[in-house]
């Protein structure tokens, strides 16, 4: 029987092809799905989409390549066991839990489809394993519920989520942004939304507002009169708590003419109502309808909707808004005739930020013009419109070299209230070109604010873009910039490794101090290297000693002595009376006659050298008298080391006198010596 080799080579290759897939879903089931495997969550932000059944976190790629687009994403994870618990103790039928995961599977494929700047974008389409589903978007601070207040689904709510309350300008630009969506939506993909609600509106890591939440949506042409595949969202005669699983939209937010029980006529006006419901849940702060999925509850409020209802909405939206909400699908304006309204073109701080939405497409005078603007106004907007709203488009024009130094000032204050990992997220990937460039005012402004660049950089930005920055400083001519960045060396310093420090900055610092004609330049200089004594070794701080003699040779200015003085002074508090001695006296001692120095100046000098003396002639346990009669003190410790005499005799008397030379003419330096060899017995540690 002859073995025919094509269909053996069939027989394995399908063989094969079997056992991948057998061990792709085996290893899917124990790594979770895709996007778990190739990214690395960090926290839990928020919760999202029906019945709040996503958990939203930050993550990070764990391949770097990935990371060129966003550094940091948002991956939505649904756990189906966790899902699947909660039906059971809530009753439901496995049916109803298949028909919500096909909902989610729905949504997220129309997630992908849809590419627009208003709709969430999707970096990794929807996987899933036997145990979860998993895809990843565009980074994303919350989603509008989690901001209203509804944490559902989030275990440990995220701090910025505490307590939360947005500002009315920020929520009248959202409005402005999920409006200019919507007209997307209806007019050029020709779809209805269908569940306009804060669990399907996301605000992202930049601040911007953006539709999600697809699993209702239909194309447009499927209304009016085709109902053959439209039924109407059926709800409870009597209150119902949100269900786990929901498989209708929130009744909260839901146009009267979807819970009809004829077919459903839903249309554009349809979005319309229930984005009037989301702008007046989130200006009055409470929703208009709070019906517990109560129909005869919802219809009755509708109703007898009266102007009383609209006693917490500015007046001047209070006519828009009640077209909005009209049970007459014919009376609701279009979502662009609402941005309309006088609320919103009033609103000078309002047009600010559109203009920044925008900022982009306009040329460099209408920027300028608006900057000018903008620097005026910026400073009253709250905090979180700073971050959220101002912040990043400004952020995205720092390549434009023209209005760099307009908008770096306004970027680098605005920073200020940033914790470091929000900074080095979306502040500081738009510095780096900035740093890596930057020259003349640019540069000066940069240093000025280098305290704050340091401290909310991690040690690898530090290295690999703000000391650059600062080493260019260093070189740069302008004596302006020289003498900003010796200010700033102290504190760089200390975040630096000590090696880096003696071979990058301190070399700048000397050279400075040396090469410099400008008396400012230098004094910074020394005050620098002063300041630096108490974190470098020996052998650094005699080279600031061998650069000060050098610099004193040349320039005895006051201001250049009393700096050589306050170095002095540190290398003592650092190393001690015998370094000084040995090393910086011998500086010292030559300028003590230097002319230009006044009264107060010299006193300072001399205090500071007779205090080092009078130090010595404790260590030495000798004082030396006015008429120079040298008396020998028993000191309970030398540097912190008691003397041997104590430590060998229990009887040592605590003072003793020497007696003086029987020469009436025997000099200060004869005396001296007389006194050694009479008293090594008492001080052999001296001699």
């Amino acid at each position: 029987m002859s073995l025919n080799m094509k269909t053996l080579t069939q027989a394995l290759a399908k063989t094969a092809a079997v056992i991948e897939k057998k061990v792709q879903t085996t290893v899917q089931e124990v790594t979770g799905p895709k996007p778990l495997q190739d990214y690395e969550l960090i926290d839990q932000i928020g919760s999202a989409g029906p019945g709040l059944a996503w958990r939203l976190y930050s993550a990070r790629a764990r391949d770097p390549s990935r990371q060129h687009q966003y550094p940091v994403v948002c991956v939505w994870v649904l756990d189906k066991r966790v899902l699947s618990e909660a039906r059971m103790r809530a009753g439901l039928t496995k049916a109803a839990e298949d028909s919500f995961l096909d909902l989610i599977r729905t949504d997220a494929a129309k997630l992908v489809r849809l590419r627009h700047p208003g709709v969430v974008h999707v970096v990794q389409a929807l996987d899933e394993s036997k145990n979860a589903m998993a895809m990843v978007t565009e980074p994303l601070f919350a989603s509008v519920a989690n901001t209203l207040g509804n944490v559902d689904n989030i275990p440990n709510v995220p701090k910025e989520l505490r307590g939360m309350e947005m500002g009315l300008l920020e929520v009248k630009h959202g409005l402005l942004q999920i409006a200019e969506s919507l007209d997307f939506l209806h007019n050029h993909a020709h779809l209805i939304h269908r569940a306009i609600s804060p669990e399907n509106i996301f605000i992202t890591l930049s601040g911007a507002w953006k539709l999600g939440g697809f699993g209702f949506a239909i194309s447009a042409s499927q209304t009016p009169g085709d109902s053959s595949n439209l039924q109407a969202f059926h709800y409870a005669e009597y209150d119902v708590e949100d269900s786990i699983l929901p498989l209708q939209p929130s009744l909260n937010y839901t146009a009267p003419e979807l819970v009809r029980s004829t077919a459903s006529s839903a249309g554009c006006p349809s979005d319309i109502f229930s984005f009037g419901c989301l702008a007046y849940h989130l200006i009055a702060r409470k929703p208009l309808f709070d019906c517990h999925n109560n129909v005869k509850m919802y219809m009755n409020t509708l109703t007898y909707l009266s102007s009383d209802a609209f006693s917490s909405i500015p007046s001047e939206l209070v006519p828009d808004l009640q077209r909005m909400l009209s049970p007459n699908e014919s009376f609701r304006p279009t979502a662009m005739d609402f941005t309309g309204s006088p609320f919103f073109r009033n609103d000078t701080r309002l047009r600010a930020l559109r203009f920044l939405d925008h900022m982009l497409e306009r040329d460099n005078m209408q920027k300028s013009e608006f900057l000018k603007a903008l620097s005026d106004m910026w400073k009253d907007f709250d905090s979180r419109v700073l971050r959220y709203k101002v912040l990043p488009p400004l952020c995205a024009e720092l390549r434009n070299v023209v209005i760099q130094p307009m908008i770096l000032p306004m970027v680098l204050t605005i920073a200020e209230s940033q914790d470091k990992n929000d900074f080095e997220q979306s502040t500081l990937p738009a510095l780096v070109p900035v740093l890596t460039a930057a020259a003349g005012e640019t540069l000066l402004l940069l240093v000025k604010h280098t305290d704050l660049i340091v401290n909310k950089t991690s040690q690898e930005h530090l290295i690999s873009h703000v000391l650059p920055m600062i080493v260019r400083a260093y070189d740069d001519t302008d004596a302006r910039i020289q003498e900003e960045v010796l200010k700033k060396s102290v504190s760089l310093s200390k975040q630096l490794d000590a090696q880096l420090v003696k071979q990058v900055v301190l070399p700048r610092v000397h050279g400075l101090a040396l090469k410099t004609t400008i008396a400012a330049v230098r004094v910074n200089a020394l005050l620098c290297l002063g300041d630096m004594v108490n974190r470098l070794d020996k052998h650094s701080v005699l080279d600031i000693l061998q650069t000060i003699q050098r610099c004193t040779a040349v320039d005895r200015s006051p201001p250049t002595l009393m700096c050589t003085l306050g170095v002095a002074n540190s290398i003592f508090k650092q190393y001690g009376v015998e370094f000084v001695a040995e090393h910086v006296l011998p500086l010292l001692m030559p300028l003590l006659t230097a002319q230009q120095l006044n009264v107060q100046q010299f006193a300072k000098y001399m205090l500071f050298v007779k205090d080092m003396l009078h130090k010595i002639e404790e260590k030495r346990g000798v004082a030396v008298t006015g008429s120079g009669i040298p008396e020998a003190k028993l000191s309970s410790a030398v540097n912190g080391l008691q003397t041997d005499a104590l430590r060998t005799s229990s009887n040592t008397v605590a003072t003793a006198t020497v007696a003086t030379a029987t020469k009436s003419n025997s000099t200060w330096d004869e005396d001296w010596g007389s006194q050694n060899k009479g008293n090594c017995l008492f001080y052999p540690q001296f001699y």
